[in-house]
């Protein structure tokens, strides 16, 4: 039998098929009979952490060893991407929180809970992400593009339990599914991938482990509908991986142009721009923007970042604090609104203010210049933003 599956199938393949087949019965193990035929803490806990470690270990010292793409410290420099990453789409989800709801977290905080929890995920994001980065980085060495896809495709389906794949009573069950749970679980997984192919199982742990974390460790959860999560949870860890993506390519361009410059400049200006895409692209209906002007003061100060929700000119009252676009200079304002009328066409037509000016902006606000009404305000956090000249509000 092996000589048959030594002509027909590369060593390379066989050892493919033997991690996918171990990676299949850890999970086949824990959705059938961890928990279930073994139960209890031994069963819940200790045997799947077990059978990861040993899936990990096993991957680092019995098989052969697959060469991420990055090399140095561009290889180091997915780490710091990789978190960054994470906390991109944790702030996006938590600022949509902000505006739909927060939630408790169903998580056990206790300090034992805590512990049992850490020991619980640590070995299973370990064994995952080092099986996954060999994956892409020795079996689909050759063929990296559609390697990203299918191990993609893979780690995904290991997300749900097989219930919950064929668990759907309507159509509309199936449309939540798609929208709410798979879509931004192939997000992520393409984007962790990709964060293993270029760096290693390291930016991948790292990258799932942060938003493990969030999800096991924080008290406060984001109580978002599933449309909002679904748009959050698919899109950012895409633009992530844009902009990680973006980043690869110019770090390569520099190694091949030698040129110098100081590590500690590159990683910072690199990182930080993983952090900005966030804030230049905005997320949706909701989207933050920094102030680098002070006719709002107290309420909003310079360097604060605004929240803003994009809303219909109908909805807004006097009192609230919309963002418009100035036409002439092509800025965006936030004033608050302190009169509403109707111009000829029957459309609002709205004074606005500055709270730290003495009088009224010359010029009404037309209802198609209202960009959206400020629902918070983060203080101070956006220096870094102005430091670097990125697109702000005037005020």
């Amino acid at each position: 039998m092996s000589g048959f599956l030594d002509k027909f199938i590369s060593v390379r393949a066989q050892y493919g098929l033997v991690v996918l087949a171990c990676i299949a019965a850890v999970y086949l193990s824990g959705n059938f009979v961890f928990g279930r035929v073994v139960t209890g803490f031994t069963g819940n806990y200790v045997l799947p952490s077990i059978a990861w470690v040993a899936l990990a270990l096993g991957v680092i010292y019995l098989l052969p060893r697959g060469r991420p793409e990055a090399r140095g410290r561009h290889r180091k420099l997915f780490c710091w991407v990789a978190f960054l990453s994470a906390a991109a789409l944790i702030l996006a989800l938590y600022a949509a929180g902000l505006l739909d709801g927060l939630g408790r977290s169903p998580y056990d905080h206790s300090f034992r809970g805590i512990l049992i929890n850490i020991f619980y995920l640590g070995s299973m994001i370990i064994g995952m992400e080092i099986s996954r980065a060999w994956l892409i980085n020795y079996l689909f060495k050759k063929r990296p593009v559609l390697g990203i896809g299918l191990v993609t495709l893979i780690f995904t389906m290991f997300a749900f339990s097989p219930g919950r794949l064929l668990g759907f009573e309507t159509m509309l069950d199936g449309a939540e599914f798609a929208g709410n749970t798979f879509l931004p679980a192939f997000s992520e997984s393409m984007l962790t991938t990709y964060l293993a192919f270029l760096g290693g199982a390291l930016p991948a742990i790292i990258y799932q482990g942060t938003l493990h974390a969030y999800q096991w460790f924080s008290p406060v959860l984001p109580d978002l509908n599933w449309i909002m999560h679904a748009l959050i949870g698919t899109f950012v860890p895409v633009f992530s991986m844009v902009m990680v993506h973006q980043l690869h390519r110019s770090e390569v361009q520099r190694i091949r142009s030698r040129e110098k410059e100081s590590p500690v400049g590159w990683v910072a200006s690199s990182a930080l721009s993983v952090v900005m895409i966030w804030f230049a692209v905005g997320v949706f209906s909701i989207y933050p923007n920094v102030i680098v002007s002070g006719s709002m003061e107290p309420e909003i100060s310079i360097g604060d970042i605004v929240i803003v929700r994009s809303i219909e000119p109908e909805q807004v009252e006097e009192g609230d604090v919309i963002q418009f676009r100035e036409i002439e200079q092509d800025i965006r304002i936030n004033h608050r609104v302190i009169e509403i009328e109707e111009d000829e066409r029957g459309k609002p037509l709205f004074t606005t203010k500055g709270d730290a000016n003495q009088s009224p902006d010359s010029d009404p606000v037309l209802a198609e210049q209202v960009m959206g009404r400020v629902e918070h305000v983060v203080p101070g956090v956006g220096w870094v933003t102005i430091m670097l000249r990125s697109p702000a509000s005037e005020g």
